[in-house]
């Protein structure tokens, strides 16, 4: 049996190709002279820049994102960037330059703007929005590239699109700008840096997403170019956005080692630490130095020393053995955790433990300092009196107490042979009175060693 390809085949085929044409609307002409009028820098343009940056700025120091979506849609930034594709396009030198130059102007006016408003903020920390915006990935250059290429395909109809406010929030050029600026206020490196990086990307990807939709819809050239000529275009272009990719690369598979990575951590917290009268709701991994410490906070029931080294053995079945183990323990228990949900209970467990390990430090720095002044007032009382042979002291555990503290230390005087019994107890009083008042403890006791 033999077929034959009917005669609506064809033109079913050159339907779906008219259907999607992007031709049959394109405003050439128009185009053109929206896109070179976009690409100067009014003064309309240039408060509008400011008043963007502002917004942002304020959007990313508080955390908003309805502020910082209200930044985009208002920011000019867009035109210079469409003016350097259409320039490249269709081989216009002189737009490419204006465009460029205008570009550099919005780029430094927007900086400074959101650095002057970073120094005069009483909050000026890093947020969660920021911190978004510094480590740009791959992800990031199909974002800009295909928003691009909305904002190009929307801004070249005959008839006015509604994509383009979506186009604006979407490339987020803003944004990095003023993270960069905030970067540049606190003198931190990683935010000037990461940030800016992703606003070249993104501005980068979107000139270049013009210049292939204007090739494309082959809009006019101003000069004809030699074949020659236009693959040193192309490699050029090619070039720039393959040294403008790389760096965005490296930071994708970093983001998905760091994924999977995290992942193994839930899996060990939950299968290894989470057990029957211990919860775990929150663990914190951070690179110290060249120290990678996994940080698990830790209600319940407790982890003695030899569980704690057990956990820290297991680490290595799941692929975790870079790690080092670090427990905070807290006293409130998993039955009193359990009462709470979500951040609450990871806030709370926090609180307690940070709290709890202030307050060890701190008797620890007290017994060290004390430590050291009993040194000095024992070598005072071995020469004020010839009696006492030796200095002894130690510390005293308060154990009847819930969390064992340590108190002011038992001082033992040690006599020579020759002594008194009688003289041994004045000696006693008079070495406790002197203590005191040289380590300023009321309750401290001195007692004569047998």
């Amino acid at each position: 049996m033999s077929t034959t390809r009917g005669p609506e085949e064809p033109g079913a085929l050159g339907g779906l190709r008219e259907r999607l044409s992007l031709r049959a609307g394109t405003d050439v002409e128009g185009t053109i002279a929206r896109l070179s009028a976009g690409a100067d820098l009014t003064a309309e343009n240039l408060w509008l820049l400011v008043c963007s940056a502002i917004l942002a700025s304020i959007g990313l120091d508080t955390g908003s994102s309805a502020v910082i979506i209200g930044a985009m849609l208002i920011s000019p930034l867009m035109g210079p960037i469409l003016g350097v594709g259409l320039g490249l396009g269709v081989t216009d030198r002189h737009l490419l330059a204006r465009s460029l130059k205008e570009l550099g102007f919005a780029t430094l006016v927007a900086i400074g703007t959101s650095a002057a408003y970073f120094l005069l903020s009483p909050l000026a920390e890093p947020t969660t929005e920021m911190i978004a915006r510094t480590r740009p990935t791959l992800l990031d250059v199909g974002v800009a590239f295909f928003g691009g290429v909305a904002g190009v395909v929307a801004g070249s109809r005959r008839q006015a699109s509604l994509a383009l406010p979506g186009v604006a929030i979407a490339t987020a050029l803003m944004p990095p700008l003023c993270t960069a600026g905030f970067g540049l206020a606190t003198l931190d490196w990683t935010f000037l840096f990461g940030a800016f990086y992703l606003f070249g990307l993104n501005a980068i990807f979107i000139a270049l997403s013009t210049f292939v939709v204007v090739r494309l819809l082959k809009f006019p050239r101003h000069q004809t170019l030699s074949a020659d000529a236009r693959r040193r275009e192309r490699r050029v272009v090619a070039t720039v956005a393959l040294v403008a990719t790389l760096p965005s690369v490296y930071f994708l598979y970093d983001a998905a080692v760091r994924v999977r990575e995290n992942d193994r951590i839930a899996r060990f917290v939950a299968r290894e630490v989470e057990t029957t009268g211990r919860a775990a709701p929150q663990w914190e991994h951070r690179r110290v130095g060249e120290a990678h410490i996994l940080r698990i906070y830790v209600a319940g029931r407790p982890i003695d020393s030899v569980a704690a080294d057990s956990l820290r053995r297991s680490l290595r079945a799941y692929g975790l053995e870079r790690l080092t183990l670090e427990l905070v323990q807290s006293d409130i228990s998993a039955e009193d955790l359990a009462r709470f949900q979500g951040d609450v209970q990871r806030d709370l467990v926090r609180a307690v433990a940070i709290a709890g390990a202030a307050r060890d430090s701190v008797a620890e720095g007290r017994a060290r300092r004390d430590t050291v002044r009993l040194e000095a007032a024992a070598r005072e009382i071995a020469a004020a009196f010839p009696e006492v042979v030796g200095v002894t002291f130690a510390p005293r555990l308060d154990l009847l107490a819930p969390r064992p503290e340590v108190s002011p230390p038992v001082v033992f005087l040690t006599f020579g042979r020759a002594s008194r019994v009688g003289d041994r107890r004045a000696i006693v009083e008079r070495a406790q009175a002197l203590l005191r008042r040289r380590l300023e403890l009321g309750n401290l006791v001195v007692e004569a060693r047998p």
